[in-house]
């Protein structure tokens, strides 16, 4: 059975995708773009569980290293898995706004899983890996 996609689900998950840029600095509007019981692998292998522990560790680093920056991505593809998941694979890095060096900041590739859940789109599922094998 193939999925039906429909131009309104895509535009959906391309806004949910840039909401997510978007609220980069603020952990509870960050967390918000994902589902209550999301699973976010982090580039070093952490697993957050759920929006809890999504907004207590984007809390952290939006008060350490990752203050006063944002979040720049691309999508690369959009893959509808069904009617109701879809599958993303984009690119983005961390942009510093105070000019600090972004030098240890390697770019990433990450997938994210979208699920329609009643009448939106949020993210299942994240896992980011930093390119060039680092």
């Amino acid at each position: 059975m193939s999925a039906t996609v429909s131009y309104a689900d895509e535009a959906a998950i391309r806004d949910l995708y840039q909401r997510m840029l978007d609220s980069w600095g603020d952990a509870i509007a960050y967390a918000e773009c994902f589902t209550p019981d999301a699973d976010y692998i982090i580039a070093n292998g952490m697993i957050e569980r759920g929006w809890k522990e999504i907004v207590d560790g984007h809390e952290i680093i939006f008060t350490a290293w990752a203050r006063n920056s944002r979040l720049i991505g691309q999508i690369e593809s959009i893959r509808f898995l069904t009617n109701d998941v879809a599958l993303l694979i984009a690119y983005g890095h961390i942009e510093y706004l105070d000019h600090r060096s972004s030098d240890g900041n390697k770019r990433t590739v990450y997938s994210l899983v979208a699920q329609r859940l009643a009448d939106r789109w949020l993210f299942a599922a994240y896992q980011n890996t930093p390119l060039g094998g680092h």
